[in-house]
């Protein structure tokens, strides 16, 4: 019961301190692994999700998941923001196609490296990483299809082997490259 109601608390500042920290995304600006997407309500509408957690609720979570998870709350204590929005969408929008390649071209050009890039009539895919020598310094998905577009922006210091771990830990399934190797993170490997 106590673990419930610590969760309980946990999810509902999260929620709503995301409302708030949006608006005050300012404090990221100047970090290496911030990306500014542009205007992405002018082509996409309102998110259906939109999430902006700062270096502060970031300490917080990594405060309560200490002693349930002390790997989980040292990758979280190491990041400074996570950005998510998604969108809704009817059909491939308008302008997203333009707006991704936009952006790409933007990124690669400050140095951010390409690590997964998939284009088809109808999907458009892109995750990039800014490194610093040996250390991922931020992470950024564009993802533009039919029915949904997402934009993510994971910024602080980043170990790819943690990634995959932590990936594995919270049962998402996808494929995390780790130094050159392909691992699967759900159980059917």
């Amino acid at each position: 019961m106590k673990r419930f109601l610590l969760n309980t608390v946990l999810v509902a500042t999260l929620v709503l301190s995301s409302a708030v920290a949006w608006g005050q995304e300012d404090e990221l600006l100047g970090y290496p692994g911030y990306v500014d997407f542009g205007q992405l309500g002018s082509i996409f509408g309102e998110p259906t999700v939109e999430i902006a957690v700062g270096k502060t609720l970031l300490g917080l979570v990594s405060a309560f998941t200490a002693s349930e998870d002390p790997d989980v709350a040292e990758l979280f204590s190491r990041l400074d923001g996570v950005r998510v929005r998604v969108f809704e969408t009817q059909a491939l929008a308008d302008g997203a196609v333009d707006l991704v390649r936009d952006v790409s071209s933007r990124l690669s050009g400050e140095g951010w490296e390409s690590v997964v890039s998939v284009n088809s009539a109808d999907e458009q895919v892109r995750i990039f990483l800014k490194m610093n020598q040996n250390v991922v310094e931020g992470i950024t998905v564009m993802a533009v299809e039919p029915h949904e577009a997402a934009f993510i922006n994971v910024i602080g210091v980043i170990d790819p082997a943690e990634l995959a771990e932590l990936m594995n830990r919270l049962d998402v399934d996808v494929d995390v490259d780790v130094n050159g190797m392909k691992h699967r993170t759900d159980d059917e490997e």
